[in-house]
């Protein structure tokens, strides 16, 4: 595995209710929360680093 595909973990608490509904919207999308999390922190970086 290339540096590039390397993974780390992390770990986030989050209230039950907002992981409930986050899992379940994603499993209605045919996707894994750790998918959409990853594009979410992704568009995240975007906007950051986008210059004003």
């Amino acid at each position: 595995m290339n540096e590039s595909n390397r993974c780390k973990q992390l770990t986030l608490r989050i209230p039950e209710s907002l992981h409930r509904e986050f899992k379940v919207s994603t499993a209605k999308n045919g996707q894994s929360m750790g998918e959409v999390a990853i594009r979410l922190i992704k568009k995240y970086l975007e906007k950051e680093s986008a210059p004003m």
